[in-house]
């Protein structure tokens, strides 16, 4: 679910290879917002302290986890914008998506599953769920399952610092940007910034206290963003996408696997192929909302060549809203009731992190 994934500036050297397809042209950017405002209608708040008590709990989670790590490494990033994007695109977009999947797992843990059965056997109103939602989350946000809350906040911090050091802090031309950034990673190379230390830090931290039905998924995840990373290479240096899809696959998919391994014991694989919809939504919604700012770096995106249009947009949103009805029912809970909250949770969520992408463009 990328925040901002391949909004780079080309090396100067690199800078004039041809796009890759036609250049179409679409509305102004104020017409494409009424058009997605209009598409995802207007959310029921009456959900709103669900994700009230997601997000709390993911920023307590930062707090505690990366602060630290940021102060040991990169301490000019508290006086920077990116810090607020940082804490923004870790918290309230990719976090969400962990703990979202928690109220839809066969096996949750045991307090939301108190919560999950009481939604779907009796006649509570959604508001009295959002507070029995919320109070489970921060209860478990406090007391219990500490190790998972940590990785979550860690590798959704990661996503953001990776995303945001490949496209930013690095000077090297793209083919050496890649692996000199999955050599730090990797422990391979010593980070020569406080960005790549940051970077390396988070790397190290998400990799200690897994548990041992954790860590295979843990390093499926790692893959998953090498390829990422060398994806975002072949897109920088204009490579054609057999897929046409801008190389964007990779990247929709990798921060899936990474967000998803921290509750891999308690989601089903209907979780997994859920989140890649939500990821892939995110993507496109994203490249339709920044087509004018992606038409002046060379990075050709589906939207520009015309490959992903409003019906893409339009499609994507309709088959996640569609996709955790499906999750909720497959996780046994069959009560409408239980499946419309969670729906509407979701709804919610999208909601506020799609305004916070209209009123930063920039993000």
């Amino acid at each position: 679910m990328q925040l901002k994934p391949g909004g780079s500036t080309p090396n100067a050297s690199e800078s004039q290879i041809p796009r890759a397809g036609p250049v179409v042209e679409l509305p102004p950017r104020a017409e494409r917002v009424r058009a997605l405002r209009a598409l995802m209608g207007e959310p029921d708040r009456s959900v709103a302290p669900l994700a009230i008590g997601i997000r709390r709990t993911a920023r307590r989670q930062f707090d505690l986890h990366v602060v630290p790590l940021i102060e040991q490494t990169w301490p000019a990033l508290f006086e920077l914008p990116f810090y607020e994007k940082l804490r923004i695109g870790a918290c309230d977009l990719y976090a969400s998506a962990p703990y979202t999947a928690l109220f839809c797992a066969p096996r949750a843990p045991v307090l939301i599953r108190a919560i999950t059965t009481a939604g779907d056997s009796l006649p509570l109103s959604p508001s009295v769920l959002a507070l029995l939602g919320r109070g489970a989350i921060e209860v478990l946000g406090r007391v219990a399952y500490g190790d998972q809350h940590r990785s979550i906040a860690l590798v959704s911090a990661f996503i953001v610092v990776v995303d945001h050091v490949m496209d930013h802090c690095m000077d090297d031309p793209p083919r050496e940007r890649g692996p000199r950034l999955e050599a730090v990673i990797d422990g391979r190379v010593r980070p020569n910034s406080p960005e790549l230390a940051l970077t390396r830090a988070l790397a190290v931290a998400m990799a200690q206290r897994l548990h041992p039905e954790d860590r295979l998924a843990f390093e499926r995840a790692m893959a998953r963003v090498h390829e990422w990373i060398r994806a975002e290479v072949r897109a920088m240096v204009g490579e054609p996408d057999p897929l046409g899809l801008g190389h964007r696959l990779a990247g929709v998919e990798g921060t899936i696997d990474g967000l998803l391994f921290p509750v891999v014991r308690f989601a089903g694989g209907g979780a997994r192929r859920w989140m890649y919809d939500v990821s892939l939504f995110v993507q496109i919604m994203d490249d339709w909302l920044d087509y004018e700012s992606d038409g002046k770096t060379n990075r050709t995106t589906p939207v520009i060549t015309g490959q992903w249009g409003f019906a893409d947009v339009e499609s994507s949103w309709k088959k996640t809203v569609s996709g955790i009805e499906e999750l909720v029912r497959e996780s046994g809970h069959r009560s409408p009731r239980y499946v419309s909250f969670l729906r509407e949770s979701y709804v919610l969520m999208m909601h506020e992190v799609t305004e916070a992408m209209i009123e930063r463009p920039d993000a």
